[in-house]
């Protein structure tokens, strides 16, 4: 059956702030990520991205994958004008007819986040999709499992390991749960309830020193600051109410999360896909989070990770997929979790849709076969600075180290953001650590010639 692929990154249920506050280049970043969908194409499917797909990227998407009858629809060659891909775009006149023209009854849905926007799409078009999945996601299914405070209260009910910490409303008790759990290891991080890569939260710490992995600010406070201190450095950084009651106009009335932070330890993933009963959920890729300070990139599999973590992080990661599996979840599950400097396993969220490592996860499938992860190390970075796509594509054809053609390694182009932010997606693979190291250092040679 074919599939309808949607990258509706840009979805309201994403972020907890409006996308004008990322700039320019951040909405870029966001726009670039609705593209990488496209490694999960195949003929006779179709995809719709918030802007099209480069015509060096389709060129080179169509050679690797060897497509040659798939459709690509964008936001912007409708007659829409906003940022974003949520309800009102999705379900615009224009945008709902030119889905309905490539479409039919017998299609699938593979949205990067089934919110309740897609939900109502799917019914508007006649989508494959059952009733019970329609049902569940039209009220709100996957926000629940998209949100890090109710990741706090399931996952704790469950007995997952998570970091000390507390779920607040407002700014006042937020200031007192930094001030509570800062003794634990001198740092805290308080965090978004909906939104991804770090944007928004905010490092508390007595240590200058301590790296701000997960976090795009930073506060050094001293030992016995007040909570009358923290709160008015909050008032300064962190869009949080000031009283429980009475919400600013547009501001969404989410929790907020205060956590122990953990320095120098190590950012670890894995992602799960959920089917329907009976199936058991499967494991499907896992690895170390490249933190630069926020997360830029996987290294997969996880490099010497002890047994005992691995086992713990992958057997919890199918415990909780069971869970969202019985109230009704279907569809990917990616799991966050650090290991500390003292050897615990601690999971920081979940998200319920699509994640970073998906397209890796399928591109590596197609190119390297459905046992990657036993054969290669894989490497990506998610900002390689380069003034053209197509010359580095085609320096890496012509490398016998980077096009794959010895089998033992190569180097593969994700992402085409070159226009944008000068920048490209890349994974990295060789048989072994060192292999894919070097591999990676010859491909950003390729790129700083370039």
């Amino acid at each position: 059956m074919p599939q309808l692929v949607i990258g509706n990154v840009t979805s309201e249920y994403m972020f907890g702030c409006s996308l004008a506050s990322f700039g320019t280049k951040g909405t870029h970043k966001q726009h670039a990520i609705s593209t990488r969908t496209a490694w999960l194409l195949h003929n006779g499917d179709a995809m719709l991205t918030h802007r099209p797909l480069t015509p060096e990227f389709r060129t080179y998407l169509a050679s690797v994958l060897d497509l040659r009858s798939v459709t690509l629809l964008s936001m912007e060659d409708g007659r829409n004008t906003s940022t974003f891909a949520d309800q009102e775009s999705l379900l615009s006149a224009d945008t709902v007819d030119r889905l309905r023209r490539i479409t039919d009854r017998s299609w699938t849905l593979t949205p990067y986040l089934y919110d309740r926007s897609i939900a109502a799409l799917a019914r508007e078009l006649a989508l494959d999709v059952s009733d019970a999945d329609l049902a569940f996601f039209a009220q709100g299914g996957s926000d629940v499992f998209n949100s890090k405070s109710f990741f706090r209260i399931w996952a704790t009910g469950l007995g997952v390991p998570v970091a000390p910490g507390q779920v607040c409303r407002n700014r006042g008790a937020i200031a007192r749960a930094v001030v509570n759990l800062l003794p634990h290891t001198g740092s805290v991080i308080v965090k978004e309830d909906f939104s991804a890569s770090g944007y928004g939260n905010v490092l508390f710490t007595q240590d200058s020193s301590v790296p701000a992995l997960g976090a795009s600010t930073t506060h050094v406070v001293d030992d016995g600051i007040s909570a009358k201190g923290i709160e008015a450095l909050l008032a300064s950084s962190f869009p949080a109410v000031s009283d429980i009651r009475d919400f600013p106009v547009g501001l969404r009335p989410s929790e907020t999360i205060v956590e122990v932070y953990y320095p120098n330890s190590r950012t670890l993933y894995s992602e799960v896909q959920i089917a329907e009963a009976p199936y058991r959920p499967s494991v499907l890729n896992y690895g170390d989070m490249r933190m630069e300070p926020i997360w830029n990139g996987f290294a997969v599999p996880p490099i010497a990770l002890p047994s005992a973590a691995q086992d713990t992080m992958l057997e919890w990661s199918v415990t909780m997929a069971e869970y969202l599996q019985q109230t009704g979840y279907r569809g990917y599950l990616n799991c966050d979790s650090i290991l500390t400097q003292d050897g615990r396993l601690l999971f920081n969220e979940v998200n319920a849709r699509i994640g970073g490592c998906t397209h890796m996860h399928f591109a590596a499938q197609r190119v390297l076969g459905p046992d990657y992860l036993q054969h290669y190390t894989l490497l990506t970075r998610n900002d390689l600075q380069v003034t053209s796509f197509e010359k580095l594509a085609w320096g890496i054809a012509r490398n016998e180290h980077l096009n794959g053609h010895n089998g033992t390694s190569g180097a593969l182009l994700l992402v085409d953001d070159v226009p944008y932010t000068g920048t490209v997606q890349y994974l990295t693979y060789g048989k072994g650590v060192g292999a894919a190291q070097e591999t990676e250092q010859r491909l950003q040679a390729l790129a700083a010639a370039c």
